[in-house]
């Protein structure tokens, strides 16, 4: 009788294990859809990240250029000539090596105010020795945008969405 009983047990635990072709299939075709719908939404997020990720390295770069201004009490410049090389801050007492140098990012726009290179200058109070600004970030194919604005007195800060 035991032999019985272990033959007929060990039959029901093969025919327990693994998946059905049918449930394989409807598992990959649930995935396939939930996959389709999320991918949108995903490259919107990976775009908004690059964005923001910009958006930041540019406002701490300004940060930078200004507390250097007033630390060293003298002017200290900042160069942002070719978006997508990046930007520079020049060492104020003409020392070759920059205090800093930021690579560009790829996939990212940068638009300027006035459509040109930006340069500004921070003088020894921690203000803009010429008028503000802003430059626009963005990734025009998912849409998104970051605006960065200096005022004249000096501080940059950041909004959701293109500048206006």
């Amino acid at each position: 009788m035991r032999a019985g009983r272990s033959l007929a047990t060990r039959s029901r635990r093969r025919a327990g294990r693994g998946f059905t072709l049918v449930e394989l299939m409807t598992v990959v075709s649930i995935v396939a859809i939930l996959v389709t719908v999320a991918a949108p939404s995903f490259a919107e997020m990976v775009a908004t990240q690059r964005v923001r990720a910009a958006a930041s390295a540019l406002i701490e770069s300004l940060w930078l250029a200004r507390a250097e201004a007033t630390k060293r009490n003298t002017d200290v410049g900042f160069s942002f000539t070719d978006p997508r090389a990046g930007w520079t801050i020049p060492d104020p007492a003409g020392s070759a090596t920059p205090l800093l140098v930021q690579a560009g990012f790829e996939a990212i726009e940068f638009t300027s105010q006035s459509g040109e290179a930006v340069r500004l200058t921070f003088n020894a109070y921690g203000r803009l020795s010429s008028g503000g600004g802003w430059v626009q970030i963005g990734d025009s194919h998912a849409g998104v945008y970051r605006c960065v604005t200096v005022s004249s007195a000096g501080r940059a800060s950041t909004t959701k969405g293109p500048c206006q």
